[in-house]
């Protein structure tokens, strides 16, 4: 027997998943339905860029903290985030033809295709910090390699077609994000050839092929799904693919974060897998708010007076900070990635999350997150709380 078998989808069955996900709701464990005016699609071009988790405006925000002469948490994110040796731009990348993936576990070339997303974007990230066109071209050089080399993933024995759409949807905003700074970052100073660029392009297509796929669960894939097909729509200046992407990620909403708080998988599972959620959610919300929208972070459920989603982020910082709820996680921290993201917003908001507040500073600064983009200290790091 092989010791891998080739993993393809059919047409038919992509489009009616893709369909699924866009008009699939999520069971509501409140009985209530969401706010109507929070679901309604809005986003139509033209999309602003860079327009993923990095505007030009956070760049040179990031830029003056690291030049700055003042401590600050932004300041402190970025130095943590200067430790991953993968941003260094003598880091080496081996793209590959094709990509086993290994269910429940990170084989070898898993493992080489998301450290070498995660060099890309971290190169991308320094270049526009500090500068250093030695990061940019490295950023360049990875996502040349892997969009002229990659034809798709194959399974491991035992390993189930859907385990390749879940590494997709996890991997695919981070090689976006790293492209998007490289395309759009000071009005395209990366000076990234076309032909590059439209290349990427079909990578990127052939990752979406997989992940829009992990959308029509209605667990942490899901969400991973449905940010994955809104970070293809920004980049693409796709308006039907990123709001298939945000209208899926309010439908899972309510049945992610339950009416009391808790979050979906909390009590069957773990402290990290809920996190997995709460991370897309919140990386979906400062997406879409770049956008113009920020209906993610608003959504309300019939007559509740505080967002759902904030509802949910003070239930898992209760349970980290003092062991409430369905389960004790005092022993756990807060995931990396989407912390400061969801301060941020809130703070922006008038919306009040002291516990998840406390958590944040708690666990400051956060590193590296293994499925989704992680330092969110370093990104969106304040000091006003």
């Amino acid at each position: 027997m092989p010791r891998t078998t080739p993993f393809r989808f059919h047409a038919l069955a992509l489009a009616l998943l893709a369909g699924a996900a866009g008009s699939v709701q999520a069971a509501d464990y409140s009985g209530a339905a969401p706010d109507a005016t929070a679901t309604a699609p809005s986003a139509v071009p033209p999309f602003k860029h860079p327009g993923l988790l990095m505007t030009q405006n956070r760049l040179a925000s990031i830029r003056a903290a690291v030049q700055s002469g003042n401590g600050s948490a932004m300041k402190t994110g970025y130095n943590r985030l200067l430790q991953d040796n993968r941003g260094s731009h003598t880091y080496a990348h081996q793209a590959l033809a094709t990509v086993e993936v290994v269910r429940a576990a990170g084989g070898p070339q898993e493992g080489r295709w998301k450290n070498d997303g995660f060099a890309a974007y971290l190169n991308a990230l320094r270049w526009a910090v500090t500068g250093d066109t030695r990061n940019r071209d490295k950023a360049v050089q990875i996502l040349d390699a892997w969009s002229a080399k990659f034809t798709g993933f194959t399974l491991a024995p035992g390993t189930d077609a859907p385990q390749a759409w879940l590494e997709a949807a996890w991997g695919l905003p981070v090689w976006a994000s790293a492209a998007e700074i490289l395309r759009h970052h000071d009005g395209g100073a990366a000076g990234w050839p076309q032909a590059s660029q439209d290349r990427f392009n079909g990578y990127l297509n052939k990752l979406y092929g997989y992940a829009n796929q992990a959308s029509s669960r209605t667990n942490n894939w899901g969400v991973s799904g449905a940010l994955a097909m809104m970070a293809t729509g920004v980049y693409q200046d796709d308006a039907n693919r990123y709001n298939a992407g945000l209208n899926r990620i309010k439908q899972l909403i309510p049945g992610i974060v339950y009416s009391s708080g808790e979050v979906q998988e909390l009590a069957a599972r773990d402290c990290h897998h809920p996190q997995y959620s709460l991370a897309g959610i919140a990386q979906a919300a400062e997406m879409a708010t770049i956008q113009g929208d920020t209906s993610v972070w608003l959504l309300k459920v019939g007559n509740e007076p505080q967002p759902r989603f904030a509802r949910g982020l003070e239930y898992m910082a209760k349970s980290i900070l003092y062991g409430e709820g369905v389960r004790d996680c005092r022993s756990f921290g807060l995931y990396p990635g989407y912390s400061e993201i969801a301060v941020n917003g809130y703070m922006n908001r008038g919306t009040p999350i002291p516990n998840f507040q406390n958590a944040t500073k708690r666990g400051r600064p956060d590193g590296n997150a293994a499925e989704f983009i992680g330092w969110s200290a370093a990104t969106h790091g304040r000091d006003d709380f």
